[in-house]
């Protein structure tokens, strides 16, 4: 098994962030590999289940993802259907800190071959640090094509590369 994390810091409250992590149609505009994303079961709630198109590394394919684990403004887990192999589960929390939010990311990835292993976790953390920038600058973007907030509103990430752990500080499970 393959397992990610990364934690960082956005100057944006903890509800826009969280606005953007469910907003599946705007998935394209922050993960590279997400060509299209379309909620399949009608509102967000546990077991609602997600079609994306995703193209990685000379594949291109549909991938359907459900809602494992929803509180709102604070923890939204995706996880594909059991049985499908690679399986991914990927799992963001929220926590409000003065007028921003730290992000805890966690994807983990199972059914890869081991020789397979060390390079795609290299590979997978290039990916999701850059996910996670692409995500505040489209956060803020958004935010400021409503109106929500005059002039730049600067992101900051705080990236510890090579950290990686199977549950958040504190050992509490992520779902």
């Amino acid at each position: 098994m393959i397992e990610v994390a990364e934690t960082c810091q956005y100057d944006l409250p903890a509800a826009a962030l969280f606005a953007a992590l469910t907003d599946f149609s705007g998935y394209p505009s922050w993960q590279a590999a997400v060509e299209s994303a379309v909620p399949l079961d009608g509102p967000l709630r546990v077991g609602a289940r997600v079609r994306q198109v995703r193209r990685e590394v000379g594949w291109r394919g549909r991938v359907e993802v459900a809602v494992a684990a929803l509180v709102p403004g604070e923890l939204l887990t995706l996880a594909s259907e059991p049985g499908a192999r690679p399986s991914v589960s990927q799992s963001y929390r929220l926590t409000s800190q003065g007028g921003g939010c730290r992000l805890d990311y966690l994807v983990a990835l199972d059914g890869v071959p081991r020789v397979l292993e060390a390079a795609l976790r290299m590979r997978l953390r290039r990916q999701v640090q850059h996910m996670l920038q692409q995500l505040g600058e489209h956060t803020r973007a958004a935010r400021q094509q409503r109106g929500g907030v005059p002039g730049r509103l600067p992101l900051t990430a705080r990236w510890r590369p090579g950290r990686q752990r199977a549950a958040p500080p504190g050992g509490r499970p992520w779902a």
